[in-house]
């Protein structure tokens, strides 16, 4: 289960996950929060899409068509809920804290499942965790965390009696398993990593895809969605003083997000309409990494970036800040450089593989010869699956 198939990391490792699992050994249904996303018509036909839970939808619409809705049907629950919602968040919180606020305010007016599982598996953070604890039967309950625990400011005890009730609590690198196991030490034993898969196959092939887009200088691309993670502000800057060194190239950005007017606004005021391009969403990214001279992760904090492990697929030598978990995927000059986290120091490591082929083509081939994460990943899911109790 996860809230949807948006343009993420954790959504696109899911498709890849379903794509490779064995249907001879498990059947495989899939609940959505909302029947939406880039992702969605990845899924392979194999899998089960089950309708969206009763309730969710109230909590996007506006309240008017939720008082309507309360009238024509005498289902007050949904609105009594939002109620209690609007009361739960007044004040100033993060949007991680404010979705664990909205849970118990929502719970009330969503039914459990009423199909009895060998296994829930919830596959990112927060509300997914809190469904399959309260709203499923399963002796044995997944949960995951796609992202540096800390960093993303949630509440340890509210996550903690959710977390207790899991038989594994899983992450996707070695520096956010280790973040998980210091906020809930005693937990440890429950904690267990599991990298997200890709397909290699499959990249390569829809790589060869025709683009739009061409140029004939150097290419900088990044992927990711448009807020403050991603520090695309910062890269903004980065750009401008690459320019004004002299340099001709394009950075594009394929993503969206809620910070897009402030970085359009950034990219304005720097003069860097045709250089700093926001391209949108992309369900196909790979004709883009494949033209690209290198890609730039240029993030605040990751757990595990998918996206890094695309461009390994595909050999692009890759720029990354010096995140908590940037050294579980590169390390610096071997298969990619690593940069302090400024837009002077972001700059500086992209001028010097724009400057360097011999360098560009030594990471490139270094990255090549690394392995794509496979179904050993998938045994050790089975293996839960299979073994694991309470």
């Amino acid at each position: 289960m996860i809230n949807n198939l948006s343009a993420g990391g954790a959504e696109k490792a899911l498709v890849s996950l379903l794509h490779e699992w064995d249907y001879s050994r498990y059947d495989v249904d899939l609940l959505l929060f909302s029947h939406s996303g880039l992702f969605l018509d990845q899924v392979p036909n194999t899998v089960r899409l089950l309708p969206e839970p009763y309730g969710f939808r109230f909590f996007d619409m506006p309240i008017a068509q939720v008082v309507r809705h309360a009238l024509t049907h005498f289902d007050f629950g949904p609105l009594w809920a939002r109620m209690r919602m609007k009361k739960a968040l007044r004040g100033s919180y993060p949007a991680t804290v404010r979705e664990q606020l909205t849970w118990p305010c929502i719970a009330p007016v969503i039914p459990p499942l009423d199909e009895p599982y060998d296994a829930a598996i919830a596959y990112l953070q927060k509300t997914p965790i809190y469904y399959i604890v309260e709203k499923v039967h399963a002796p044995v309950k997944i949960g995951f965390i796609h992202n540096d625990y800390q960093h993303l400011q949630l509440r340890a005890a509210f996550d903690r009696p959710y977390f207790e009730q899991l038989q594994v609590l899983a992450s996707i690198s070695e520096s956010c398993v280790h973040i998980l196991k210091e906020t809930f030490p005693d937990l440890s034993s429950h904690i267990h990593l599991k990298y997200n898969m890709i397909s290699k196959s499959m990249i390569q092939r829809l790589a060869e895809a025709p683009i739009t887009e061409e140029f004939d200088g150097h290419t900088v691309l990044s992927i990711g969605r448009l807020q403050s993670q991603k520090a695309f502000d910062q890269a903004i800057e980065s750009c401008a003083l690459l320019v004004a060194k002299g340099y001709r190239f394009r950075w594009y950005i394929i993503g969206e997000g809620p910070d897009r007017p402030l970085l359009e606004e950034k990219i304005k005021a720097y003069g860097l309409e045709q250089i700093f391009i926001l391209l949108g969403l992309r369900a196909n990214p790979y004709p883009y990494l494949q033209k690209a001279t290198l890609y730039a992760q240029p993030s605040r904090y990751e757990g595990k970036s998918i996206a890094i492990d695309e461009a390994k697929v595909l050999g692009k030598p890759i720029v990354v800040t010096h995140y908590p978990s940037a050294t579980d995927q590169i390390t610096h000059g071997v298969n990619g450089l690593i940069a302090e986290m400024s837009p002077e120091a972001v700059a500086e490591t992209i001028a010097q593989l724009l400057d360097d082929a011999a360098l560009r083509s030594q990471l490139a081939e270094n990255l090549r010869q690394e392995a794509a994460v496979g179904k050993e990943e998938l045994t050790k899911l089975y293996h839960w699956i299979e073994t694991t109790t309470l």
